[in-house]
């Protein structure tokens, strides 16, 4: 760039700019009187006067800002020249076509002189070296049209030394189609197609760029660039991720194989595709189907990163597409499309109806499977939707199987903790419905099916609920509610500071999703033996709060209100044992939890529970008990995240090192279309769910007595239908009878992950076999034998070949909540010799010496089958279940296992975090290790 100087400055030759003294010096060699001289300067630059000696001819070089400015100095020029005999430049940006021809007249030959357009470049983008690769092959268009649009790339790129044809197309690119992506890719172009109006862009293109768009195309994509460069060619420059999407839905390679489109409709639609949007040119179907696998991975990417929002338009587009060429019957095949999620939505309601009245479990399986593979079914506007999917199917599954014949008070109450109680958390999230209109139909009559079916149960139970009342012994697992601070706090507070939390009103159901909640906030649930069995409180009867909590907070079958609670808990002889005169038992509740003002904990609250030298504090949260006595039709998540109190109270805890027992006082039933049952004497006070009077016992309801039902007469007629209520408005839930959901009160006792009670350990999480699939056939262990027998009848059952490819699908499908099946049985390996030779082998050994303390050898030789057994690749669910591992420890498992395997940092063991998929490269192993 010519440098801005005093008027009438001389400047020194070598400050000219060598693109002009080349083109001056061209011209003196072939017109020694040549003046005048226009040469056309591309770049904008301020007014100056430069006068030099090029080939012993005086010049003056002057810079010209406008068609006046040249027409003056020419005038100027003539009258000066006769006299001085200098020659004069004009630099200016006006070629021909912009002057005048009175200016052109005075011109040397007439016209404005170009200097060479690699020269000009060369000068202003300031490279040492053209590649003349570049030259050869462009000639002159290239670097005119980098000339035309280099105001549009000037800052934005750096060239260094050497223009090559890399930089030279990023440069065109950016200037004549506002492309600024950082790489020429798939994804890039559809970002890009996205953000501008690349059709318009297209249409001012010059002519020669526009006829070369394919030597850029081929630099970044040249798998692609033919499809790309007819697509833009054909105007279609907007719409090439909509496009992109058709082609994974018309080229998918199992179109052919569904039935969804007949031959002649799959031929015809991909006959009008091409004709309309490809010119009928003969691109391979392999590119097309590569071209819809990328596009649905770009649109993916978008997604997750700028937000469905971004790509909303480009799918509705695709679907436009699809529908305009007749192929929008196939749109099922879409991961992506809108219209297939609600078509795998469809799907899914008919697997359903099959399974009520074709007992066909293994097309639902495959049904929700492809549904949860749609990505909107990842989006958290649709979460509840797949978990009412899932759920939906898991009480399908427990419809569908056999029952055990359980007999007796305690293997009931077993049986409602591994199985009732999914059952009902399931009927809770299902029973709100879905807005579509299949779906909701089927729910509704899945759901009437388990009423009944929990109904059976609830009236078998019923039958238990004397010996309940007179106080039976049942197993050392269901502890009465009353000697809960006996059994449980006062042992517990002798190793660690214990907090008790009371969720008043929270039943089993409630309590299997709070779990979940607890597991995946860093808490562990502990037992004291690992073979025992889940435990439970049994309330006191009637179930209501100021009965039941009263019992449990007391340590005696007793009624109150808070306040005797507090003098009842503060002096329980047990408690008093564990702790100081100074540092009493103390119970928070609802009143004293809320700081003033806030919704925050109280203070105090918090500073007693963070002294451990208070061995033993109670804190009863209200969430629960108070939503139930709400009308409002709402659907209620009582969850950490829902319930503020709940989660600072456990965190307090957490930073204090206390042990959590988490229970309730008593449990709940919700209004699932329940019905009033008039009292038989209404003189007397009578609840939501039971009454004093014991005349007139209709068929849902059974009168019972004994030292455990806390009334003046010590007895007391319950309901155990979850059909009844003895009060005439409707609220979301009630309590006070007798039904399972009741009686049995959920116990659970948690500890900090980095934390330890001395003589319990962790569990893992147990689930009934058919919340994942119905596929038992074998006892794993002789501990949960019991278990078992209440969970699953074992059914000899010969699989199908199709049921053992949804078997085969099921294996790697991530589970929503996590946790093992523990009867789940563990795949039988035959081929496992490499495996034992492993073990034995000197450099395992030298690794494992090196290691020092880790995973055990038998832990690693199950997980080392399991991985053979399925193809050197499972899902980390897959591995809890059947290692055993608790979820919050499989992280930790496997990075033991990889500091045996990975010899030397090679990945034969790797882990994909975002996926959770865990792949053994079993091969490199063998190698490793000299097998």
């Amino acid at each position: 760039m010519i440098k801005a100087v005093v008027s009438q400055q001389e400047f020194m030759e070598n400050s000219i700019p060598s693109a002009i003294l080349s083109q001056l010096q061209a011209i003196y060699e072939r017109d020694v009187n040549a003046d005048s001289i226009a040469i056309v300067w591309p770049e904008d630059i301020p007014k100056v006067v430069a006068k030099s000696v090029i080939n012993g001819i005086k010049v003056t070089i002057i810079s010209c800002v406008s068609e006046l400015d040249m027409r003056e100095t020419l005038v100027d020029h003539q009258d000066l020249a006769l006299n001085q005999g200098e020659s004069l430049v004009m630099l200016s940006k006006y070629d021909v076509v912009h002057l005048a021809k009175d200016i052109l007249a005075r011109l040397w030959r007439n016209e404005p002189q170009r200097i060479s357009p690699w020269k000009s470049l060369q000068q202003l983008i300031k490279v040492r070296v053209i590649d003349p690769r570049l030259t050869r092959k462009n000639g002159r268009w290239l670097a005119e049209a980098l000339l035309g649009c280099f105001d549009r790339y000037q800052t934005e790129i750096n060239f260094g030394e050497v223009l090559d044809q890399e930089k030279a197309w990023k440069a065109l690119a950016l200037g004549y189609l506002s492309y600024s992506e950082s790489v020429l890719d798939l994804q890039s172009l559809f970002s890009w197609s996205m953000s501008n109006d690349v059709s318009a862009l297209l249409k001012k293109l010059p002519e020669d760029v526009n006829d070369n768009l394919g030597d850029w195309l081929n630099q970044g994509i040249p798998g692609f660039s033919e499809l790309i460069e007819t697509l833009l060619h054909d105007g279609h420059g907007n719409d090439l991720l909509s496009i992109g999407l058709v082609c994974s839905v018309l080229f998918h390679p199992e179109l052919e194989k569904s039935d969804l489109v007949d031959v002649a409709g799959i031929h015809g639609a991909r006959a009008i595709f091409r004709d309309r949007h490809l010119s009928s040119n003969a691109i391979h179907i392999k590119v097309l189907a590569r071209f819809g696998e990328e596009s649905t991975a770009a649109a993916l990417f978008f997604i997750k990163d700028k937000g469905f929002k971004f790509v909303d338009s480009t799918l509705g587009k695709a679907e436009q597409i699809l529908a305009s060429i007749g192929g929008l019957s196939a749109v099922g095949l879409s991961e992506i499309l809108p219209r297939s999620y609600q078509y795998r939505l469809s799907s899914y309601a008919l697997s359903l109806v099959e399974v009520i009245s074709k007992n066909d479990i293994e097309n639902a399986d495959a049904a929700l499977l492809s549904l949860q593979k749609h990505i909107l079914a990842s989006m958290a506007s649709q979460s509840k939707q797949v978990e009412r999917a899932l759920m939906a199917l898991r009480l399908a599954r427990w419809l569908k199987r056999e029952d055990a014949c359980v007999e007796g008070a305690a293997k009931l109450i077993d049986d409602y903790i591994y199985n009732g109680s999914f059952v009902d958390w399931a009927r809770s999230i299902v029973w709100v419905g879905d807005v579509h209109d299949e779906l909701n139909k089927v729910y509704h009559q899945i759901i009437d099916l388990a009423c009944v079916k929990r109904e059976k149960q609830n009236q078998k139970f019923s039958e238990q609920l004397a010996a309940i009342a007179r106080g039976d012994k049942l197993e050392e697992s269901k502890i009465p509610v009353e000697n809960a601070l006996e059994k449980l706090v006062s042992p517990i507070a002798q190793k660690r500071p214990v907090l008790l939390l009371v969720m008043d009103g929270m039943n089993e159901a409630v309590y299997r999703g709070l779990t979940e909640d607890l597991i995946n906030s860093g808490w562990l649930e502990v037992r004291d033996s690992l073979t025992a069995k889940e435990s439970c409180l049994v309330a006191a009867l009637p179930t209501i709060t100021k009965i039941s909590r009263c019992s449990l907070l007391s340590g005696a079958l007793t009624e109150g209100l808070a306040a005797d609670e507090k003098k009842a808990f503060a002096s329980h002889a047990g408690l008093k044992k564990v702790t100081s005169i100074k540092y009493p038992p103390v119970v928070f509740h609802k009143a004293d939890l809320q700081q003033a003002g806030t919704g925050s904990l109280n203070s105090d609250v918090r500073s007693k529970i963070a002294n451990k030298d208070y061995k033993v504090i109670a804190t009863v949260i209200n969430a629960i008990d108070d939503q139930l006595k709400s009308s409002a039709q709402v659907s209620v998540d009582w969850s950490l995240g829902s319930i503020a109190l709940l989660r600072q109270v456990l965190e307090a805890a957490r930073d204090a090192g206390r042990v959590v027992i988490v229970t309730s006082d008593h449990g709940h039933v919700l209004d699932h279309d329940s019905q009033f049952l008039n009292p038989t004497d209404s003189t007397v006070s009578n609840g939501e769910r039971y009454q004093l009077s014991g005349s007139q016992i209709s068929k849902n309801e059974v009168f019972v007595t004994g030292d455990r039902v806390v009334t003046p007469t010590k007895g007391v007629t319950l309901p155990w239908s979850e059909k009844v209520r003895y009060t005439k408005g409707k609220n979301l839930g009630y309590h006070g009878g007798g039904s399972l959901q009741e009686v049995v009160i959920p116990l659970g006792v948690f500890i900090s992950a980095n934390d330890e009670l001395e003589g319990w350990s962790e569990v893992p999480r147990t689930m009934p076999s058919w919340w994942y699939q119905d596929l038992i056939t074998e006892v794993v262990t002789e501990s949960v034998l019991s278990y078992q027998t209440l969970d699953q009848p074992k059914v000899e059952k010969k699989k199908s070949a199709k049921a053992k490819k949804v078997e085969a699908i099921s294996e790697v499908m991530e589970d929503m909540f996590g946790g093992p099946v523990v009867d789940e049985p563990k795949p039988k390996n035959t081929q496992s010799c490499w495996i034992d030779a492993m073990f034995e082998s000197a450099i395992y050994q030298t690794i494992k010496a090196r290691s020092g303390r880790g995973i055990k050898d038998e832990q690693l030789h199950e997980f080392l089958e399991l991985m053979e057994a399925h193809q050197g690749q499972v899902m980390e669910t897959m591995i809890i279940r059947q290692l055993s591992i608790p979820k919050l420890r499989i992280r930790g498992f496997l990075s033991g296992a990889q500091k045996l395997l990975n010899v030397d940092g090679y990945p034969i063991l790797s882990v994909d975090r975002d996926s959770q998929t865990v792949k053994l490269n079993i091969n490199d192993i063998k190698q490793q290790f000299e097998l």
